[in-house]
């Protein structure tokens, strides 16, 4: 088949599993192609290797090793820097009519100065998104780039009309992350019971946290605080590795010192389909992923949203915030499970992240989008 070709962007496993189902529709649709590019994450066994999860399912056009050595605030750099140098090479082989990629990491903003300077069209996925740390300005820069606009919410989207996009640009498709939730693609649940170890009947909580690459130097200590939380919980924890972002030495160390305690689990990778199941099953997700924000109300799930690197991004009424303290988070934890008001709000307060289909909107913008002048001349609205 040959159509309209569409170059998806993956670096880590949260972007790559929100944005299955929409490669999906990308290969079933008479007008479009799909060339998928790995990088990043993807490709480190330290964080599992994850790119066994990418080619089990999808074709990969190209694979882009950024070398990240370390994770200081340079070796992040550096890394970023390789991987533009790398993704200027791919895409002008794959030569794509349009880019697509999600969010505000380092690698997506890499290929989208490559895709710009290439002249290729680039369609953004969650721009006009608050998400704090070094990332929100990444993913304004994104937006500033982009051509197309894939905001997941009207709040969302008028924060890009208001940074001077032309309104045809924007099309409010709802959050990717839910459609791979409502489409059903969790695993079930006797399989992550036998998976997991998980006794059915006994409630146990899901950690995942991320450094907050503001601070990262402070990751390691801030991980600490919620591990001992948890082990003074007392309750099963299944515990992940962090993304890429700098500072992630820290958090890793921190969790692989709770190796080995009772009730506790280390996970360098979840795949996707394991992690929305888990979501359905859990007591309560604990740390700082946006999955505590946007996927787990879906599952009346409650998330105690640790530190600051969600800062100020929309939610639902599932969410619990507090700081990087032990004492706090017990606290907050013993909130979401015990207090009636606080769970019959979240029960009763349906999420803003749209209703699942965000994957057919963005083909079909995908597929009805031209690749002209007028798409990649930008000029600002004001």
């Amino acid at each position: 088949m040959s159509g309209k070709r569409i170059c998806v962007w993956s670096g880590k496993r949260g972007g790559f599993g929100a944005l299955t189902p929409t490669m999906r529709a990308i290969q079933e649709h008479p007008d479009l192609e799909l060339q998928l590019v790995v990088t990043d994450q993807h490709l480190y066994d330290r964080f599992g290797r994850t790119v066994r999860e990418v080619e089990g399912q999808f074709p990969i056009a190209a694979a882009i090793d950024m070398g990240q050595r370390g994770d200081s605030n340079q070796d992040r750099a550096e890394a970023v820097g390789r991987c533009l140098e790398k993704s200027a090479g791919v895409l002008a082989d794959l030569k794509p009519e349009i880019l697509l990629v999600i969010g505000d990491r380092g690698e997506v903003f890499a290929a989208c100065i490559a895709a710009h300077n290439l002249r290729i069209a680039i369609a953004h996925v969650q721009g006009g998104d608050i998400s704090g740390s070094l990332d929100e300005p990444v993913r304004h820069a994104i937006t500033k780039l982009a051509h197309i606009h894939l905001p997941s919410t009207a709040a969302s989207a008028e924060r890009i009309r208001r940074m001077g996009e032309e309104d045809w640009r924007i099309h409010v498709v709802g959050d990717t992350h839910v459609d791979q939730i409502l489409l059903g693609a969790a695993t079930p649940e006797a399989e992550l019971r036998q998976r997991y170890e998980l006794d059915e009947g006994t409630p146990f909580l899901l950690v995942l946290q991320h450094s907050d690459s503001t601070v990262p130097e402070g990751s390691g200590a801030q991980m600490r605080e919620t591990v001992a939380a948890v082990r003074r919980l007392n309750m099963r924890a299944l515990l992940v590795y962090p993304c890429s972002d700098q500072g992630f030495e820290g958090i890793i160390e921190s969790l692989e010192a709770a190796r080995g305690a009772p009730g506790l689990s280390i996970h360098q990778n979840i795949p996707a389909p394991d992690f929305i199941g888990l979501q359905r099953l859990a007591a309560c997700l604990i740390g700082n992923s946006s999955a505590g924000l946007i996927e787990a109300p879906y599952f009346n799930l409650p998330a105690v949203n640790v530190g600051e690197r969600q800062i100020g991004r929309e939610r639902a009424a599932n969410v619990i915030d507090t700081g990087y303290d032990a004492d706090a988070i017990v606290a907050a934890v013993g909130k979401a499970l015990n207090d009636e008001t606080f769970r019959q709000r979240m029960q009763a307060t349906p999420p803003p992240f749209g209703d699942g289909t965000a994957w057919r909107r963005i083909t079909d913008t995908l597929a009805g989008s031209v690749v002209d002048a007028r798409m990649l001349n930008k000029r600002m609205t004001y």
